[in-house]
């Protein structure tokens, strides 16, 4: 089945704001760790780390970890049990209880954004021990997570794999055996 222009154009604009959100948050963050680490070795002529940055960068890297499980489902990295069904199953009853699956895996993702999202506003006024940032800013990475999760499932549901697949099983067989 062949993926529609405007799905084709939103997820693509989509990812990359994905990409380029985490391609900027880990350069910030082994950035701000760089700099974390060599203004340790200067404490002697008063310079110190910054008394935020350790807690910054342990937030930051939620963004980071959320955003990646995207990509891992968007490539079928994910831990994938399926030797019950292959064992067990014929080929058209292993497909169905695939589909079943997403459609579960969807409905949990569902319900996971939800919860993101009542979590990132109950946080609002709350803000960081040591910088006046509100901590809803690093929860948001929860349901923006989830909702990039959920795009993903909802495509391998729709079409039975990623139509947006970078790699494919053969592919990444092959580089396992080198």
């Amino acid at each position: 089945m062949s993926v529609p222009t405007i799905i084709r154009k939103v997820y693509t604009l989509l990812d990359w704001i994905r990409t380029v959100f985490i391609i900027a948050t880990l350069t910030f963050i082994i950035g701000l760790g760089t700099l974390q680490v060599i203004l340790r070795y200067f404490a002697d002529l008063g310079l110190r780390p910054f008394a935020w940055g350790e807690e910054i960068i342990r937030l930051s890297s939620l963004w980071v970890s959320f955003l990646a499980a995207s990509l891992a489902a968007r490539e079928g990295a994910h831990l994938c049990v399926t030797f019950l069904i292959e064992k067990y199953l014929s080929e058209k009853k292993g497909a169905i209880a695939k589909k079943a699956a997403n459609i579960v895996i969807v409905a949990i993702l569902c319900y996971l954004l939800y919860l993101g999202l009542l979590r990132t506003l109950d946080n609002i006024p709350t803000s960081l021990l040591n910088l006046n940032i509100s901590v809803a800013w690093f929860y948001a990475a929860i349901p923006v997570g989830f909702f990039y999760l959920l795009v993903e499932y909802l495509l391998v549901a729709l079409y039975g794999e990623h139509p947006f697949r970078k790699w494919r099983r053969s592919e990444i067989e092959s580089c396992s055996r080198m």
